[in-house]
């Protein structure tokens, strides 16, 4: 498998309902996950920009959570309307600052 330039780990940890954290995947990140994945085939990128599901990012107060590497940032409160955006960014190897909830480790 070749190596990417960049990659987009997307939270898809699902925990019980009754869990007061909740979890990613309650909150659509699977959906998400795929977007990304056919955004970046349709845009030509998906040998330089890699989407990859992960288990829990431990960030579940931001709602869905994507890290981004090797920029070392994650987003948070990621929606379906944010895909488009985000896989423009990374391409580029820039970052959507509006969606960033942490930077290298640390809270913005």
């Amino acid at each position: 498998m070749p190596h990417r330039e960049h990659y987009l780990f997307v939270c898809i940890n699902r925990r019980d309902d009754a869990n007061p954290r909740g979890s990613c995947a309650q909150k659509g990140s699977e959906i998400i996950a795929a977007k990304l994945k056919g955004a970046l085939k349709a845009k030509g990128v998906a040998r330089t920009v890699r989407a990859c599901t992960a288990s829990c990012l431990d960030m579940c107060e931001s709602g869905v959570s994507i890290v981004q590497e090797p920029e070392h940032v994650v987003y948070g409160h990621v929606t379906v309307d944010d895909v488009d955006e985000i896989v423009d960014a990374a391409m580029l190897g820039q970052v959507v600052e509006r969606l960033v909830v942490a930077r290298g480790g640390s809270t913005p």
